[in-house]
Formats: structure tokens, sequence, C-alpha cells
């Protein structure tokens, strides 16, 4: 395929809910006018993880890993079936597929596998029918067929890890414009916001916005990666690259 792909993944901050569901494919298919195959990885409704998690400990402080993983994978499959739907709404050709679909393979703890192959094939051939195609992020299948999940956050290393393997562009979409020094909701100093910064200066913020985990997977992988918001034109770029940070001038008209 000789068309452009990018990996958009949506994490529960930016899924609240069923109207931000559709403010998600609005930026799905924002990306499809401008040419590009989208892969759209999301993550549960915010705060449904933590719900469902509730729910199997009520079977014990140590519920079975698998049935807990089973469960929490519910999560994940509930928001690619909405975002296919409002994609379809919005009149972009889309197609649904689970870990199983997309041929994610884990190893690893039940809880917190990494992933070590994709059906690539299988990716590729669906996106020659469909502008967008929407997977689960977070989940994944063990050798021995059961369902995985890939720690807490792990929707991002979903990203990265098919964005990696499709050689494609990646973007983790969140509530936020980008990296910054620090949290801009603390009290204090207003942080300035990063242009640009490498692997290790992502791992020393505190992993709130993005995955230490995934973002050490992609210094291993040698894999540039984007962080902003929807509808975001400047973002947070990760990668071999020194820190800089957006000047003054920009962040005011950006905030206009």
């Amino acid at each position: 395929m000789s068309e452009k792909i990018i990996v958009l993944k949506f994490g529960g901050s930016v899924l609240l809910d069923e109207l931000h569901v559709r403010a998600a494919a609005e930026e799905v298919s924002r990306f499809v006018r401008d040419g590009w195959r989208v892969v759209a990885v999301v993550s549960a409704l915010e705060g449904t993880t933590d719900k469902l998690l509730g729910q199997a400990r009520q079977y014990g402080p140590r519920p079975h890993e698998a049935a807990t993983a089973l469960l929490l994978a519910t999560g994940e499959l509930t928001s690619t079936a909405l975002l296919g739907l409002a994609l379809d709404t919005l009149g972009v050709t889309v197609e649904t597929l689970d870990a199983a679909g997309v041929g994610l393979r884990t190893v690893g703890e039940v809880l917190d596998s990494s992933p070590v192959s994709l059906d690539v094939a299988a990716i590729r051939e669906r996106l020659t029918h469909a502008r967008a195609i929407v997977v689960p992020g977070f989940v994944g299948r063990d050798e021995h067929n059961r369902t995985t999940l890939l720690g807490r956050g792990g929707s991002d290393l979903t990203a990265l890890y098919i964005a990696q393997q499709l050689g494609a562009s990646c973007r983790l979409v969140k509530d936020v414009d980008g990296l910054f020094e620090w949290d801009p909701a603390r009290p204090g100093p207003e942080p300035r916001r990063y242009a640009s910064l490498s692997w290790d200066g992502a791992l020393a913020l505190d992993g709130t916005i993005v995955q230490h985990k995934a973002v050490r997977w992609a210094k291993d992988h040698g894999l540039t990666f984007e962080v902003g918001a929807v509808g975001a034109v400047e973002v947070s770029r990760v990668g071999p690259f020194g820190a800089t940070f957006v000047a003054a001038e920009e962040e005011a008209i950006h905030a206009a």
C-alpha cells in the first residue's frame, strides 16, 4: 500500500463519554480527509477500567488473573464498537477488529504482557477496503490464546507497537496539548510545553500522560511519536531529539 498510514491513539482522558467518542470520530475523519489511512487505537471510556477492576475485586483481593483480563478487556471492546459506529455515521468506511483480528500476540504476565507479533498483512488488507480501522488498545492474546493486558496505560504501547510494525506515523491523542515540564494543572508557575524531547526526557516526566513502559519500548526500537490534543496542529515530538520548547508567542496564538 502506497498511501500514508497513521496510528491515532485515544485514551480514556479523551473518551470521557459517548459525546467525546463522536469528537474522536471527527478527529479520525479529519485525518482521512487529509489523505491518511487511519488505525485508531482506543482505551476504555474514562473510569470504566477502575469500575471493572472494582467489580473483579468483589470476588476477592487477588481475583483470577485471566478472568480479570477478560473482564477488563470489555471496556476497550466497547470503545472500539462505539467509535466504529460514530465513524460510520460520518460516512467514513470503517472496520472494527479485536486483538485476535489484528493478530496481536503477547508474552509475559497476563496482566502486564508485552507485544511480540502482529498480523501486518491482515491490517494492510483491511485498509485497502476501509479508510479507517478501529482496534482495542491494552489487549492482546498469548500463546495459550488467553486474553492478556499490556499493563495500566497499555493502549499507548499498543499504538506504538502497531505503528512500528506497519512503518506508520503515530500520534497519542491526549487531553492536553502535548508534553509539559510538569502538570499544567499544578498550582504555581506555568510550565513550558515541549516542541520536542528525547525518550529519556519523556521518561523523566511523571508518566501520567504517556505510559513509561511504552516510552521505553519506543526508545529500544528507535520509534519517534507525537503527543497532542484532538484537533491539534502543534504537538510534542518524542524521539532522537534535544529538548526544545514552544515559543511563548506560539503558545499565545495557540491559546487564542
